[in-house]
């Protein structure tokens, strides 16, 4: 092996012992996270597919769930799945609550890794009827069989699977890039979300996605709040993930980034342990 290999092998084995590692916690069980995007140039199903891979490590049961109902793509991020067939996948949980969640959820090309996504080839208006109970039904039946629920959630607030998955999460992320407008559509979301409940305040993080250096003013994201009556709760930024083009090419070939690539950058795998350390409530 020449040294870019031995190089590429000693990065991995250093993943592997970070993803397998007990970091001092009790296994969890049915722990809902949230991820919504607040501007362009965000994708995250680069976030989720790595971070469901190092879960998995941890012999967790990780069920990845696409509440994009219109425009899914999680599929696309995963080896071993395809796009459910139209009126499959997430829609028949949404049906019946008599449906068994292991019947719907698609099994990767990872062991403890599944994925629940609505069909790209259902009609848009399948999904105009469906409520915020309906959300919540489906979110309660996953926790109850999968030890981490990780969910792309939409930005589309009049919408019921943006609004209930941000009311039935126990923690999330919102996901920005550096983009003027990321500050400003995080405060306007979560005073929208106020007006309807208080477990907004349960996105408490932002993960700055892509990071590429431009000139971008972190402080415009330091110094946002989740605001109630008399009380400011800062936001904080979790993790600065770097624009890493091999991630977005891996998912191409059904690849995971930090599993699949021979070299892997060193700050996208430490940014990405601070969330699996989130996720867990660890540190």
């Amino acid at each position: 092996m020449d040294r870019r290999g031995t190089l590429g092998a000693g990065i991995n084995r250093v993943i592997d012992k970070v993803a397998s590692s007990d970091v001092g916690y009790d296994k969890p069980k049915g722990v809902v996270t949230g991820f919504i995007s607040v501007c362009d140039f965000v994708e995250n199903g680069e976030i989720i597919n790595n971070l469901a891979y190092l879960l998995s490590k941890k012999s967790m049961a990780v069920c990845v769930v696409d509440f994009k109902v219109f425009y899914p793509n999680l599929f696309d991020w995963f080896g071993g799945v395809s796009a459910p067939k139209k009126g499959d996948g997430l829609i028949r949980l949404l049906n019946s609550d008599r449906v068994e969640v292991k019947s719907i959820a698609q099994k990767t090309d990872d062991e403890n890794v599944f994925l629940i996504s609505a069909s790209p080839n259902d009609d848009i208006e399948d999904y105009f009827n469906y409520s915020i109970p309906n959300v919540k039904r489906v979110i309660t039946a996953l926790k109850e069989v999968f030890d981490i629920v990780l969910i792309d959630i939409p930005n589309n607030p009049p919408l019921e699977f943006c609004v209930g998955a941000l009311m039935n999460c126990q923690n999330g992320f919102f996901v920005a890039s550096e983009r003027v407008d990321a500050p400003r559509n995080i405060q306007k979301l979560v005073e929208y979300m106020l007006k309807l409940c208080d477990e907004i305040r349960n996105f408490d993080s932002i993960i700055i996605s892509r990071k590429q250096e431009f000139a971008f003013d972190e402080n415009s994201l330091n110094n946002l709040s989740i605001t109630a009556s008399e009380d400011r709760e800062k936001l904080k930024i979790a993790a600065r993930l770097p624009y890493v083009k091999a991630a977005q090419e891996n998912a191409v070939d059904g690849k995971i980034y930090l599993r699949d690539s021979m070299f892997v950058n060193k700050i996208f795998a430490r940014e990405m342990d601070k969330i699996v350390k989130l996720v867990l409530g660890v540190g």
